[in-house]
């Protein structure tokens, strides 16, 4: 009985060990952005997030692996109904497109990065009211004082997630299935 109670505390010591070791700190500052780009049959569009993108810092678990690494909790939380699009009715039509009423958050997790020369290729399962999919992006990095910037641009059809896309005019103006969802994230680790 000795013995299993020292194997489970050997276990215990292991796990606390490698979370300390293999874990860091991330505060993502309030510089960051993100803003979705879109158009329609007669126009564009730009819906900006209007609060802080992560307002406390992340403790992101990982795990080394060739090129690259396991991420766990680098989980983005978006308010679906932080967008402003430029005017009431176009910002009505993101909260209804994205069901806001059923689903108050688009998430965002990184799963998985890959270290290339130029730039990283990160692996993120993104969820919009409850439809997930997975998706490898390309993030480019610039380096500052004690800080870094990630930039991508996640390239989303609005049908992979069982959404309709918006009509108007008796659906004589249209909007396309297309977003680009923009990402800058400053982050000092």
């Amino acid at each position: 009985m000795k013995s299993v109670y020292i194997f489970v505390l050997s276990l215990v010591l292991l796990v606390l060990q490698k979370d300390e070791e293999h874990s860091v700190q991330v505060d993502i500052k309030d510089e960051s952005q993100l803003y979705i780009n879109g158009t329609s049959n007669v126009n564009t569009f730009r819906c900006h997030y209007k609060k802080p993108i992560q307002s406390e810092s992340l403790k992101i678990a990982y795990e080394d692996v060739d090129r690259g690494w396991l991420l766990e909790g680098a989980t983005l939380f978006i308010e679906s109904t932080s967008f402003d699009c430029g005017g009431k009715k176009i910002n009505r039509d993101f909260k209804d497109l994205v069901k806001s009423d059923q689903f108050p958050s688009i998430r965002i997790e990184v799963c998985r990065l890959l270290n290339y020369d130029d730039f990283i290729k990160a692996q993120v399962e993104i969820s919009i009211a409850e439809q997930s999919k997975f998706q490898e992006i390309n993030v480019y990095t610039e380096e500052g004082d004690s800080r870094t910037d990630f930039k991508s641009v996640l390239d989303v059809n609005i049908t992979d997630f069982n959404l309709e896309a918006p009509t108007k005019m008796m659906g004589l103006i249209k909007v396309d299935e297309e977003i680009l969802i923009h990402i800058t994230l400053n982050l000092e680790l």
